[in-house]
């Protein structure tokens, strides 16, 4: 099949090429003179930033350009950064192409947006519930190769995607365990992996995810990750994600079936921790302990579910009373923070998708009882386009989670349930301890398209967990 050529116009794309990767390189691939080129392209091109497939009358034969315009840079807090905006137009123009694409940039280049530009051209060509085809791995025009990191980082996402899109009937709690298990042998690099029964994750005080996975017939696992140097007895990072691979709501049945419709896509937060473990470990050497928790459940509606009223004890002693079984992954989430903890972590970090995120459709919300280390991670996250926006903890509305019957209410019932309320509600399981909750509910699956991504998972913020991991290991997150 013959390829797609695929063209990033940068700002002042048409004022004259830059090196052998924009215009004029494009021309001499194709037997053209550069002006020709820029004019064939001109008069195809549409007025947004969408791609716009041009047919070249080329030497030999018609040869079809994708072309697709950087969008606008914008000044305000939160703004994408000029590498979000190349992996944007990466993901336009992979899901323009047809067959093995060449990519070609056009105008102002940034070298370091380049892997980011590549790794969207090639997660833009994955389908739904496929793996990422390493037939469709794109090429440069200019003979330049992206970095291990963005090749990787690409593969570790596409994971991700691939499994959030698996139907719920196919990927249960154990099964799911199974393929981080399988992850973590096949590509990681020093990382050990396990699976806790049902029997052995409560034996570990695991109450909150007996309860919540009670209610189905498949029972609920943990599965836990570690990342170490040889005989390393460092400080401990300690990850928890949320594993619910279908949320019914429970007896608190969720009302809209819009949402219910997409509830397999509740487990991405355990899949992109694994994801993110297992990257971090091919990127760089392994160093102080990074341990992941994944509690994996089933939130399902039989005569043994949860119910409202029910008071669950995690692994601390901590006792909550359950009076929305909608809110299910921060009590399994709490699970594993308390047990980790308890096991000595320095510093915690969870991840779930519980809200809407609080932060939109392009970052991840992020809440913090540490602001050096909230800073540190949203820097992190920044250096690879996968951002965190931090939010403040709504110090003093701890009351409305208060109970009578035992430590705190899982949610308020005075109000809407949003994300500052499951942070509050998890920061009481990590004491003075460094610690992070990063909602992904508003990016890690979308509703519909925005920014380049389709309808369906992203993987967003495998990489940003990755960065945060490869920190913690040389020394430099604490």
């Amino acid at each position: 099949m013959r390829g797609t050529h695929l063209l990033l116009l940068a700002d002042g794309w048409d004022s004259g090429s830059v090196g052998t990767g924009g215009p004029a390189g494009l021309a001499a691939a194709l037997g053209l003179g550069e002006r020709e080129l820029i004019a064939a392209i001109a008069a195809g091109l549409g007025a947004g930033s969408e791609p716009s497939r041009v047919v070249i009358p080329a030497q030999g034969a018609p040869a079809v350009v994708a072309a697709v315009k950087l969008t606008a840079a914008h000044r305000g807090p939160g703004a994408p950064s000029v590498t979000e905006r190349y992996f944007e137009a990466g993901l336009k123009l992979g899901a323009a192409s047809v067959g093995q694409a060449t990519l070609w940039v056009a105008g102002g280049e940034d070298a370091s947006a380049h892997d980011a530009l590549w790794a969207g051209a090639w997660l833009g060509t994955q389908r739904p519930a496929a793996p990422l085809d390493a037939e469709r791995r794109p090429l440069f025009g200019d003979g330049r190769a992206p970095s291990a990191g963005a090749e990787l980082g690409a593969v570790a996402r596409g994971w991700v995607r691939d499994l959030v899109e698996r139907p719920a009937s196919a990927l249960g709690p154990r099964e799911l365990g199974d393929e981080i298990l399988a992850l973590a042998a096949g590509m990681g690099e020093g990382v050990t992996a396990e699976l806790w029964a049902a029997e052995d994750a409560e034996a570990r005080g695991f109450g909150a995810l007996a309860a919540v996975g009670g209610g189905s017939a498949r029972p609920p696992v943990v599965a836990r990750l570690r990342w170490a140097g040889s005989g390393s007895t460092g400080p401990t990072l300690g990850v928890v994600g949320k594993g619910v691979t279908f949320d019914s709501g429970g007896l608190n049945v969720k009302k809209d079936p819009g949402e219910l419709a997409w509830m397999k896509s509740d487990m991405a937060s355990a899949a992109t921790v694994a994801a993110a473990l297992v990257l971090a470990s091919r990127l760089a050497e392994p160093g102080a302990p990074v341990e992941v928790i994944l509690p994996l459940c089933d939130n399902a509606v039989s005569g043994t579910s949860v119910r409202p009223g029910d008071v669950v004890t995690h692994p601390d002693g901590r006792t909550t009373e359950v009076v929305d079984t909608d809110c299910e992954g921060r009590l399994i989430l709490a699970d594993g923070l308390a047990w980790l903890r308890s096991q000595g972590a320095a510093a915690l970090v969870d991840l779930g998708t519980l809200t809407d995120g609080g932060a939109g459709l392009r970052a991840a919300g992020m809440w913090s009882n540490d602001a050096e280390f909230a800073e540190r991670l949203q820097n992190l996250a920044g250096q690879v386009a996968d951002p965190l926006w931090a939010i403040p903890l709504p110090y003093g509305e701890d009351a409305v989670l208060e109970s009578r019957v035992a430590d705190a209410k899982n949610a308020p019932l005075d109000r809407p349930d949003v994300g500052r309320h499951a942070a509050t509600f998890l920061a009481e399981f990590v004491g003075e301890t460094p610690w992070a909750h990063l909602d992904i509910g508003g990016v890690a699956y979308l509703e519909s398209p925005i920014a380049g991504w389709p309808e369906g998972p992203t993987g967003a913020t495998t990489l940003a967990l990755a960065e945060a991991m490869r920190a913690w290991a040389a020394g430099s997150l604490r």
